[in-house]
């Protein structure tokens, strides 16, 4: 199996400061985003790019082509620069799950497109144990056999093939768990 990388470190804390302060000034989310064609329920979602959920080709153009998305551009070169080096965007989104939003056992892209991948950065200035709300990542037989907890700066890259899901936030949680998500791939 491909490796699952975490970084905590990736992200200076100017850049997340950034990341942090465009969220709460531009950021006006979405509810009815769903996660698969099997998935019944849906989250708070903002689809900076929007392509369609089988995209394949690169569109880091479009991102680089909308000044206001400095913050989310700097990420994706913080991005390139380390796990992702040589990759090209495919997506780029943010999600949103408060108390009661859960995610749906998904994978992001099909069984046999092994070069895609998904790195989720978790932006939220703080975050707390007890509020739950993390990425659970199954084997084939439907087993949890590894979880991320939202840390703020986090940075969690995953096989876009493995099946995953963003887990509820706890009732103790006042807070809006928030990640951006970059989907890329290695170029052919």
């Amino acid at each position: 199996m491909k490796s699952i990388q975490v970084f905590d470190k990736l992200l200076t804390n100017e850049l997340l400061s950034a990341v942090q302060d465009y969220f709460a000034r531009e950021i006006r989310w979405k509810y009815g985003w769903p996660q698969g064609v099997n998935d019944p329920f849906t989250h708070w979602n903002y689809d900076f790019l929007e392509t369609g959920l089988r995209n394949q080709d690169d569109m880091e153009e479009k991102l680089r082509g909308k000044p206001e998305y400095k913050p989310l551009t700097d990420v994706w070169d913080a991005l390139r620069a380390g796990p992702l080096h040589d990759q090209i965007l495919l997506r780029c989104y943010a999600n949103a799950h408060t108390y009661g939003v859960e995610g749906y056992p998904h994978r992001d892209v099909e069984k046999n497109q092994v070069d895609n991948y998904t790195a989720v950065v978790y932006i939220n200035p703080h975050w707390k144990t007890v509020w739950a709300g993390e990425l659970d990542l199954f084997d084939e037989s439907g087993d949890t056999f590894f979880s991320i907890s939202p840390r703020p700066g986090r940075v969690a890259v995953i096989p876009g093939e493995i099946l995953h899901a963003a887990r509820a936030v706890s009732r103790t949680c006042p807070a809006v768990r928030i990640c951006l998500a970059f989907k890329s791939r290695i170029p052919n």
